[in-house]
């Protein structure tokens, strides 16, 4: 059951990279105040922090790249300044549902600038319980985001 459900969540992360791309770069990383990015604030509230200097706070390339893998799970919380998304729980399976938090600590695209936690509940006796954290997920989905990342910043040097 357990490889089943790593090979049904990896599927999953597979299916959230092949999104396309319509723009090399996204809209946001200029100075572009129309394009709100995805958060749980209201759109004012987000184009007037994004206005204060221009600029996220984080790098742009894996900021987009975290949305995109995660795009499958709904967010709970994003905040682009601070660079940390937050999905809710979502289900996976009869007995077992995930949650996602993706911290991206500098501007820098690199390994060690972004951290990703998977959280695991199971379903015991009608109740949700904590389980042990998959770390080889949190691995792969980390892999995958700096990969796309990656993507975004090749495609984006290819139109300069």
């Amino acid at each position: 059951m357990k490889k089943h459900l790593s090979i049904v969540l990896c599927g999953l992360l597979c299916l959230g990279g092949c999104s396309v791309v319509t723009e090399a770069m996204p809209s946001w990383f200029d100075d572009d105040k129309e394009a709100a990015v995805q958060n749980s604030q209201p759109e004012e509230q987000s184009r007037a922090a994004d206005e204060e200097d221009g600029k996220l706070g984080v790098n742009p390339y894996l900021w987009q790249a975290s949305l995109d893998k995660l795009s499958f799970m709904p967010l709970f919380a994003a905040d682009s300044k601070g660079g940390v998304i937050i999905t809710e729980w979502k289900q996976m399976g009869v007995d077992e549902e995930f949650k996602v938090n993706v911290t991206i600590y500098t501007r820098e695209l690199r390994a060690d600038s972004f951290k990703v936690e998977v959280f695991k509940r199971v379903m015991k006796k009608g109740m949700w319980v904590d389980a042990e954290p998959d770390k080889v997920l949190s691995e792969e989905l980390e892999k995958a985001i700096l990969l796309k990342a990656r993507d975004l910043y090749h495609r984006d040097v290819v139109t300069r």
